[in-house]
């Protein structure tokens, strides 16, 4: 088809519904369930460590990859003044990844069966071209534009090349878990597709709607264009010193370089920024979506801030530099980054940009409210007692996947809520009333001094 008439289609919708059930069927209830069950009395068997695997998988292609994939192919047109074709390759690389996740998640649970290999293939090769898809889609608007190296074009560039390589990196994991009748995928080769995924595909891609959107919506002082560019060097650098280390299996100091450098990148980019900094000035604007979504928004990279300094240290302690983090780290670490920052930032974005390209009302707030102060709880738990083996810490660990199982519900409803026709409609009302209100103002004639002759 062409791009005829694409600015007035809202393809977005399809991509947030599926990262929602995503997200609730095989996402956080999996990982809710990993860490309850010490509390039930129940071992992680190698069943459970698979489901763990593809619970990860599921997290960063289904949840997150799906939920940034919607919104690139709304905003990118839009940030680089370029058109898109729609709707085949959009619907085309949401099903290859829905049935890729599928595949794997499947393929992983029989991995006793003779089915396990020719699924897990199969959703490496299908994930693979869904996102080798998405790629070319995006690449596409952007040969048709003269605007390529803005602060928030340079990350979207960005996301575009790390979405493809993370395909890759899967399909090749998946590759040689077959080739080796493995039930697991190779754990280094897994590190580097997980830092991947979060650092050059997703984060990417919120670094740039961040330099844009986010940045208008909060009133942010002018950002430090030049650490910035900086900030996408080190990350670039970094990941491609991470990936190089894991699949060649060089030294550890390679892989550990390669850590700090994109998580320096990010910090860098926090500061660039400005979103931790008061806003320029006060905001006037008529109400659309969840009022409090800056608070969203800051508290997410206030997370990913944490998320960076601890993977800075765990990255000197792995090359031996320091002796700081436990050896347990990988888990709380890598929530603060999934659940604190990636998960945290779509909640506080989403529950203001949907409004807005629907034109709908959010009818229930404080399930907002609820959201933010459950998924805020879940964070604070993890990284209290991640590092704790104690019978008091699995019970904090376990509570904590349920409150943020609770937090994705509670965030699932508000979503597809404001994707309704009463929602559209309730705007609408409010709307009309706040113009006439504008109106009669307006109209109202104005007193003048009376003048004494």
């Amino acid at each position: 088809m062409t791009s005829e008439g694409w600015s007035s289609q809202r393809l977005y919708r399809p991509f947030i519904r599926a990262s929602l059930i995503i997200a609730i069927v095989l996402g956080f209830s999996t990982g809710a369930a990993i860490l309850i069950m010490p509390i039930l009395g129940m071992d992680r068997s190698l069943t459970w460590v698979t489901h763990g695997q593809s619970h990860g998988i599921a997290q960063l292609f289904g949840w997150a990859g799906l939920f940034v994939m919607g919104f690139a192919y709304h905003v990118v047109p839009r940030f680089f003044s370029s058109s898109i074709r729609y709707p085949l390759p959009q619907k085309l690389s949401m099903w290859l990844v829905i049935a890729g996740l599928f595949f794997r998640f499947t393929g992983q649970s029989l991995y006793k069966t003779a089915l396990a290999d020719p699924l897990v293939v199969i959703g490496g090769i299908t994930l693979f071209a869904g996102m080798l898809v998405f790629g070319w889609t995006l690449v596409s608007v952007v040969r048709l534009s003269s605007n390529r190296y803005g602060p928030a074009e340079i990350w979207i560039l960005s996301g575009i090349l790390w979405s493809v390589v993370s395909g890759a990196l899967h399909l090749v994991i998946t590759l040689r878990m077959a080739i080796d009748n493995a039930p697991l995928g190779y754990a280094p080769w897994n590190e580097a597709l997980i830092y991947t995924a979060l650092f050059g595909f997703i984060s990417s891609f919120i670094f740039g709607v961040s330099a844009r959107a986010i940045r208008g919506f909060l009133l942010l002082k002018p950002m430090h264009e030049r650490v910035n560019r900086i900030a996408l060097g080190l990350v670039q650098i970094g990941l491609v010193l991470l990936i190089a280390g894991r699949f060649t299996e060089l030294d550890q100091s390679v892989v550990s370089a390669g850590l700090t450098l994109a998580s320096s990148g990010a910090i860098l980019y926090v500061f660039a920024l400005r979103v931790l900094e008061p806003a320029s000035g006060p905001i006037r604007r008529f109400a659309v979506g969840y009022e409090r979504f800056g608070l969203l928004i800051r508290a997410a990279y206030f997370w990913l801030t944490v998320a960076c300094v601890m993977l800075i240290l765990t990255a000197l302690d792995s090359a031996g530099v320091t002796d700081v983090m436990p050896v347990e780290v990988s888990l709380p670490v890598m929530h603060v980054f999934t659940l604190g920052f990636v998960t945290t930032l779509i909640f506080g974005a989403a529950s203001r940009f949907i409004p807005i390209f629907e034109g709908a009302d959010i009818r229930h707030p404080w399930l907002m409210d609820a959201a933010f102060v459950l998924v805020t709880i879940s964070v604070v738990l993890r990284v209290g007692f991640g590092f704790s083996t104690s019978e008091l810490g699995e019970q904090a660990l376990g509570a904590s996947g349920g409150i943020g199982f609770l937090a994705i519900i509670l965030f699932a409803v508000v979503a597809f809520q404001a994707m309704t026709a009463s929602a559209r409609a309730a705007y609408a009302r409010r709307a009309a009333a706040f113009g006439q209100i504008k109106f009669d103002a307006a109209r109202k004639p104005k007193s003048s001094p009376i003048k004494l002759l």
